[in-house]
């Protein structure tokens, strides 16, 4: 099965976050099975928030209604929504080869 970009780009920063960047267990196809629904909301996130924010843009208007971004929030960001689906990161050890 061939992997959307969108996948693609979950997976990989879902194994950034795990810090499993080194272990042969979490292939594409462990991630994507295992943390299916964390991929699918971090593509979901990842493109309401692309939609609606212009990079460098803080705010915007449109007549009387106005949206104002946080700093943190950014396209492709693990939020707390997709945290809440993922297991806490895996230690790294410092030293160890």
């Amino acid at each position: 099965m061939a992997l959307s970009k969108e996948q693609q780009k979950s997976i990989l920063i879902i194994r950034n976050y795990l810090n499993v960047d080194a272990n042969p267990k979490f292939t594409d196809d462990y991630i994507l099975t295992t943390y299916s629904l964390a991929v699918d909301e971090l593509v979901e996130n990842a493109s309401e928030i692309k939609s609606l924010k212009s990079i460098g843009i803080k705010s915007k208007s449109d007549g009387v209604q106005s949206i104002t971004f946080t700093d943190s929030i950014e396209a492709w960001t693990i939020t707390p929504s997709v945290k809440m689906l993922l297991p806490l990161p895996y230690a790294r050890m410092m030293g160890v080869t």
